[in-house]
C-alpha cells in the first residue's frame, strides 16, 4: 500500500471521531467537512429543541467507537451539547450558531488524555471564500489563528496556521489539476521550508446517486482515484417532517469488499 493510499484509508476510518473544535484545519478535514458533514445538529425542517445522536464507528483495525452527542437548543442561534464516547462523558460544550447553522463561537470544556479537563474558545469567521478560526486563551486572548481559503468550487488551496503575537506561520498550499484530477500538497513549516509534498487524486464530480430528499445514497470518496475508488453507500430513514434519523453508510473498497463505517441514529425533539 503506498504512503497516499494509507493516509486515504486512515482517514476515512479517523474521520469519524476527529472533528473536535480545537483541531487545526488540514486539507483533509476540510475535504470531508465538504463531502460528509458531521453537523448532525442540523436538520432540514421543523424546529428542534434536542437532537441525541447515537454514532457507531468502525475503524480499520476492527477496533469500535460508540459515541453519543446530545444537542440542546437554548434558541435558534446558541445550543448546548454533552458529548460521551464510549459511555465516558469527555465534553461540555456551549455553541453559538449563524443563521446558516455554522458556529460562530464555541465554549468547551474536554477531557483529555490523563483525566485532565481543559477549557477550549474558539470564535469563526467566515468571508467570500474564507474561513478564520481563532483559538483564545483563559483571559480571552487570541494565541492562535487559522484561515483557510477556498476555491470557486469551494475546495481548499491554502490554510495557514497562525502563532498570534510572533507572526509566525505555516502553511499547507495546495494546487488543483481538475482536468486530471489531482491535486498536489505542500506542506511549508514556521521557517518557510518545505518540509512535504503530497500527491493524490480528486474528484469533483463524486456524487453518484441521489434519493428523493435529496440526500446521497452512493458517492465515490472525493480523495480516490475513479479507475480504483473507494464507495460509500449510504441508506436513510426518516421522520415525520422529513429528516433523517437513521443513517448507516458502508465502505465499497477497490477490491470490492464491502465494510461497515457507520452507524448513526438520531432522536428529534421538536418545539412544535
Amino acid at each position: 500500500m503506498g504512503k497516499l493510499s494509507f493516509i486515504i484509508l486512515l482517514f476515512i476510518t479517523l474521520f469519524g471521531y476527529s472533528q473536535n473544535q480545537e483541531s487545526e484545519p488540514t486539507f483533509y478535514s476540510e475535504i470531508a467537512e465538504k463531502v460528509a458533514s458531521k453537523a448532525y445538529y442540523n436538520v432540514k425542517f421543523g424546529n428542534p429543541s434536542e437532537v441525541v445522536v447515537n454514532d457507531t464507528i468502525f475503524m480499520a483495525n476492527s477496533e469500535t467507537w460508540i459515541e453519543k452527542n446530545i444537542y440542546t437548543f437554548k434558541s435558534d442561534f446558541e445550543m448546548l451539547v454533552k458529548k460521551y464516547r464510549d459511555n465516558e462523558f469527555i465534553a461540555d460544550e456551549i455553541i453559538q450558531l449563524d443563521s446558516d447553522k455554522r458556529i460562530l463561537k464555541y465554549f468547551g470544556n474536554l477531557k483529555y488524555e490523563g483525566e485532565k479537563w481543559y477549557i477550549t474558545k474558539v470564535n469563526y469567521e467566515y468571508l467570500k471564500r474564507k474561513k478564520i478560526k481563532e483559538k483564545m486563551n483563559d483571559l480571552g486572548e487570541i494565541y492562535m489563528r487559522y484561515t483557510v481559503t477556498y476555491d470557486s468550487i469551494n475546495n481548499p488551496t491554502l490554510i495557514e496556521h497562525t502563532i498570534v503575537g510572533t507572526d509566525k506561520s505555516r502553511l499547507q498550499n495546495i494546487n488543483y489539476d481538475y482536468s486530471n484530477s489531482q491535486f498536489i500538497i505542500m506542506d511549508f513549516n514556521y521557517q518557510g521550508r518545505l518540509e512535504e509534498e503530497i500527491k493524490g487524486n480528486i474528484n469533483s464530480n463524486f456524487v453518484i446517486e441521489t434519493n428523493d430528499n435529496g440526500d446521497v445514497t452512493k458517492m465515490y470518496w472525493i480523495l480516490t482515484d475513479k479507475k480504483e475508488p473507494y464507495i460509500h453507500e449510504i441508506d436513510y430513514e426518516y421522520d415525520e417532517k422529513g429528516n433523517w434519523i437513521r443513517l448507516i453508510k458502508n465502505v465499497i473498497s477497490p477490491n470490492g469488499i464491502k465494510r461497515p463505517y457507520h452507524r448513526t441514529y438520531r432522536k428529534i425533539k421538536y418545539k412544535n
